[in-house]
């Protein structure tokens, strides 16, 4: 018996970029597929159409993963090939990875098929709540920064005392939460992102939330982390004077520094619980 007709089209693939439209915090991709009738049954043909398309929008997903950024100088490719573990990993997200449409069209003897699947690259989408996604998967593989380079109350008193910034003359009312504005320093989303002092201290990154919370929020504009409050909560805290290293890495201002651990820590520890939100850059990787 002669096997079903079965190919691949990817002259008219559409892949939609990584932060170019829609929603940051998906990967989207559309594949076709195309199978004949002239063998098998209308229905046989037009599940096998359907199959060969959802196989090539995951192998184009897969080759857009690899180059999602994780710092500013590499690749989720880099980090793959530093790991079988995460590399495999990464693969196997792709049995995650859902449909968002599909179409099957009748033309002649052939039946072709459109799917367009999505992974999820963070959990704040709508469509992303309960799905895996790559800043979780990635999380355990970034470097996590020993606890003598973490920012501390001695880093405090040596850039201000703490009368100077916890005592106002009217109290201020607790922050819930963090929005850093990076789009004047044009960082763009990464799946590690720092938060350090110009003597290197870091404020914020992956070590840094407490096991099980999400630490990695993104957006692309003030106005959409204020509409964030399930994560920033209703009063973050807006800082927008930043200035980036050689890194990559996002550096605060000693004074403001030393506002931002005081007011954490005066609010309850909302960086502990991964209360902070990045607006990047709205550029394609």
């Amino acid at each position: 018996m002669k096997n079903l007709s079965l190919k691949l089209v990817t002259a008219a693939v559409i892949f939609l970029p990584f932060m170019a439209i829609g929603d940051p915090q998906i990967l989207k991709s559309q594949g076709l597929g195309v199978a004949s009738t002239s063998t098998k049954s209308d229905t046989q043909a037009k599940l096998m159409s359907l199959r060969a398309a959802r196989i090539d929008a995951q192998r184009k997903l897969l080759a857009e993963i690899e180059g999602v950024q994780v710092t500013g100088g590499s690749t989720v490719k880099d980090l793959m090939l530093t790991s079988d573990v995460i590399g495999t990993r990464i693969k196997g997200m792709l049995k995650g990875a859902f449909e968002i449409s599909s179409a099957a069209t009748k033309e002649g003897d052939d039946w072709v098929s459109a799917v367009e699947m999505a992974v999820c690259l963070t959990s704040d989408s709508a469509e992303c709540r309960g799905q895996i996604n790559l800043a979780t998967l990635a999380k355990p593989y970034l470097k996590i920064t020993p606890e003598k380079d973490l920012y501390s109350n001695q880093d405090l008193t040596e850039s201000a005392s703490k009368e100077n910034i916890a005592n106002n003359a009217v109290p201020l009312p607790l922050y819930t939460g963090l929005v850093l504005d990076t789009t004047k320093i044009k960082v763009t989303p990464r799946l590690d992102i720092r938060i350090k002092t110009s003597k290197g201290k870091e404020l914020y990154g992956p070590g840094y939330v407490t096991e099980g919370k999400d630490w990695l929020h993104w957006v692309t504009s003030v106005e959409e982390a204020r509409a964030l409050a399930s994560i920033a909560g209703a009063n973050p805290m807006i800082i927008s004077e930043l200035e980036i290293n050689g890194a990559e890495e996002i550096i605060l201002d000693d004074l403001i520094a030393a506002a931002l651990f005081s007011e954490n820590l005066r609010a309850g520890d909302f960086l502990a619980e991964g209360k902070v939100i990045f607006v990047v850059s709205n550029q394609e990787l």
